[in-house]
């Protein structure tokens, strides 16, 4: 039988530790930019990898394995699904590598990788773990508060005026990520309007199959309780996680940045 892993990178972040197939999952990372030079205000963006750097993975893990699944970040916040793509066309040895854009980050990516880890743990083909996870993609959905607009400049949705100007404003403003982009959904002013505002985005599901809260590391006092008492009681058969931001995403989005990722039944 083929044997098949995933490589996905460094945003992903898993909701359980132990799912199956957790062996066949490896991961590439993503780099940090030079530290701004003292004074520039500005976060550090995140590098993706070159496309040397992928080949070198797939290089490495035709030692063992026949296939290669690459399920990387939404190409909408990185070059890394491009570089890996590029990566697949350089590579000429024997394995199969197949490049997919996940249109998400963080807990969503890791809940595909989870879904397609499991697959191949139960003998699934590349072709079929592929197929798998891009109808799996439509099932993932994403909010993101991200106070910081200075990440948002950083991606490129906010002129350096807006940023300075919307910080001085204090407002939290909410995107959406749809089709990997981010999309403004609205604006509150303090983070139980926040969790209002998730809550509203709950009710939209009848009975999700994983939901996970997502809090930057400047996030140290944020009250989740109420949040996870209303999952506990609206979908009780549920499984409700929370998450620190890693080094990476915090990078991305900010350190007071706030996610919510809910994942529908197949």
């Amino acid at each position: 039988m083929p044997r098949v892993c995933i490589l996905t990178d460094s945003t992903a972040q898993f909701t359980r530790t132990d799912f199956p197939g957790r062996e066949l999952v490896f991961v590439i990372s993503l780099d940090l930019e030079p530290v701004p030079p003292q004074g520039n205000g500005k976060p550090r963006g995140l590098v993706p990898p070159a496309p040397q750097a992928f080949v070198n993975a797939y290089s490495l893990l035709s030692r063992e394995y026949d296939s290669v699944l690459v399920l990387t970040l939404s190409s909408q916040l990185t070059q890394t699904a491009a570089s890996a793509q590029k990566a697949a066309l350089l590579y000429s040895n024997h394995a199969s590598v197949q490049v997919v854009d996940s249109q998400t980050t963080a807990a969503g990516l890791g809940m595909l990788v989870e879904d397609a880890a499991g697959a191949v743990a139960a003998g699934a083909s590349l072709a079929e773990v592929e197929r798998l996870v891009r109808t799996s993609i439509r099932r993932v959905y994403m909010l993101l508060c991200i106070p910081e607009l200075t990440c948002l400049e950083n991606l490129g949705l906010l002129n350096q005026t807006q940023a300075l100007v919307g910080e001085m404003i204090g407002l939290l403003p909410i995107f959406t990520m749809e089709e990997g982009r981010l999309t403004p959904l609205g604006k509150v002013r303090t983070p139980r309007h926040l969790f209002e505002s998730f809550q509203e985005f709950m009710d939209e599901f009848t009975a999700p199959s994983r939901v996970a809260l997502l809090r930057g590391t400047g996030q140290t006092t944020l009250r989740t309780h109420p949040l996870r008492q209303y999952v506990q009681e609206h979908f009780p058969n549920t499984p409700y996680s929370e998450h620190p931001l890693n080094l990476h995403l915090s990078a991305l989005f900010g350190k007071q940045s706030i996610g919510l990722v809910v994942m529908e039944p197949v």
